[in-house]
């Protein structure tokens, strides 16, 4: 089987433009750091990252769409999901699948750090907090479609949309939980605590 959320090879423009992008948001990052969201204007934004304003509206058309916007060149979790054993509980298919996206990210420099800012932005910034359900409307249906093949349920029905709900409300409060209370929290562990806590009260 092929390793979960490995990264898919890419051209060198594809690269290219990632690492533009990276460099943007890494920026953007470090002065909402020191100044905060609101106070951070899009030009001091670009000149830190050494672009035009310009080319930051290419590539994100609001410091909003930066935060929300996701630019990992890995298989999402619905496909990784996909990939695990058909006869394997959901719940333990989804703890696997998430596993194999963490070790990835981890191997990445600065990603999980990344992923621990943008939620904290999620968290502190109502503008972006207020754009979080559009951000996740397609991951959620992807998901769907990945749960609704597993549980041999249609896409559209109440099942399949319940399991949606409690996977991805409970990883985005866990994601929030690690970036405003443990951020020091190991990220293999925590998904290992909400999985547990999925399962043991909800089958309770």
């Amino acid at each position: 089987m092929r390793n979960a959320c490995s990264v898919t090879p890419q051209s060198l423009r594809e690269r290219k433009k990632l690492r533009t992008r990276r460099e943007i948001r890494d920026a953007a990052y470090r002065l909402f750091a020191e100044q905060g969201f609101e106070a951070t204007r899009i030009d001091r934004i670009a000149a830190e990252a050494n672009v035009s304003t310009s080319t930051f509206f290419r590539y994100f058309p609001t410091k909003e769409d930066l935060v929300l916007s996701e630019d990992t060149p890995a298989r999402p979790l619905s496909v990784e999901l996909a990939a695990r054993p058909v006869d394997e509980p959901v719940l333990t298919a989804v703890r696997h699948a998430i596993h194999a996206c963490v070790v990835s990210a981890e191997r990445e420099p600065g990603a999980l750090e990344r992923a621990r800012q943008r939620m904290e932005l999620i968290a502190s910034v109502p503008s972006v907090r207020d754009r979080l359900p559009e951000a996740m409307a397609r991951p959620g249906e992807d998901l769907a479609e990945s749960l609704a093949a597993r549980i041999g349920r249609p896409v559209d029905s109440l099942e399949t949309r319940v399991l949606v709900g409690a996977v991805l409300g409970a990883f985005r409060e866990a994601l929030l939980h690690w970036a405003g209370v443990e951020p020091e929290a190991d990220a293999r562990a925590l998904t290992d605590r909400t999985i547990d806590t999925l399962a043991r009260h909800l089958s309770a």
